[in-house]
């Protein structure tokens, strides 16, 4: 008999360890490793963590940062999530479910391809790292001067070498390839370019392509960065010219898609025409 009932204890106990919690907010929660010593969760921190979401009635996978090893900078504070996130410890892992319609509305954001009204997301997750606002600001400012650095870096070793470049007030540096013959642009006109852009390392994150429509904007109206509206205003009908453009002429501090921040853009230009 006592083996019996100690046989029933186990399998409750591991019963309860299986079970879903449930948050006031609808959110189904398991903790599934903690460290009683850890740093806990606090209002304001920010985390660093693995999550993998799953949609339940297909098992297909909406997004999952354990593949690339890249987890996410979330604030404790998010709205759907911050009273889970409240009962965390750094290094713990935690199962979790959210109507995909909760999560997504409180983003302001449609519902992804796949995604339907109702659907519940699955997710794994675990909290690599926690830091409050101070630690997260030096975090940021020590990543933005490695960007600084490499970026300074690159760009001597790219310049090395290279001859003819001219050099504006504002930084920007252009070297002309082929000298046009037509009339020359000026602030307001609207011009017909082909371009390349291409990082420091050589990765090539745009241009124009045959067969795709031609790209037109207005010159010194803001529609591009700020190296190319002074650009092309150095430049003539037919010209073409390598514009090597400052981080704060092209996308910032902050980077654009496969722009890293604080990055130095180089622009292939041709000006075919003034519209």
């Amino acid at each position: 008999m006592k083996k019996m009932l100690a046989g029933v204890a186990a399998i409750l106990l591991l019963a309860a360890c299986n079970r879903f919690e449930k948050l006031p907010n609808g959110i189904e929660y398991k903790i599934v490793k903690t460290s009683d010593d850890a740093r806990m969760v606090a209002a304001g921190d920010n985390l660093h963590i693995h999550l993998k979401g799953i949609i339940e009635k297909n098992d297909s996978a909406l997004f999952d940062s354990y593949k690339n090893n890249k987890p996410y900078y979330i604030p404790a504070g998010e709205p759907t999530l911050k009273d889970l996130f409240a009962l965390l410890k750094k290094g713990d892992s935690v199962l979790f479910k959210v109507v995909a319609d909760t999560l997504f509305g409180n983003f302001g954001e449609p519902l992804p391809p796949g995604v339907e009204k109702g659907d519940i997301i699955s997710f794994s997750a675990s909290l690599v790292d926690i830091y409050n606002p101070q630690e997260m600001q030096k975090k940021i400012d020590d990543q933005n001067q490695e960007f600084l650095v490499k970026d300074s870096i690159a760009l001597g070793s790219y310049l090395n070498g290279l001859k003819d470049v001219q050099i504006t007030k504002t930084g920007l540096k252009y070297q002309v390839v082929t000298a046009g013959k037509g009339k020359a642009v000026k602030k307001g006109d609207k011009v017909t370019v082909k371009y390349r852009g291409a990082l420091l390392d050589g990765t090539i994150f745009d241009e124009t392509k045959p067969g795709t429509p031609e790209f037109t904007f207005t010159v010194g109206a803001g529609q591009v960065i700020a190296g190319w509206d002074e650009g092309f205003q150095l430049m003539k009908e037919g010209d073409k010219l390598k514009l090597i453009i400052p981080w704060n002429l092209g996308y910032g501090p902050r980077g654009s898609g496969p722009i890293p921040p604080y990055s130095t853009l180089l622009f292939d230009v041709e000006l075919v025409k003034i519209n």
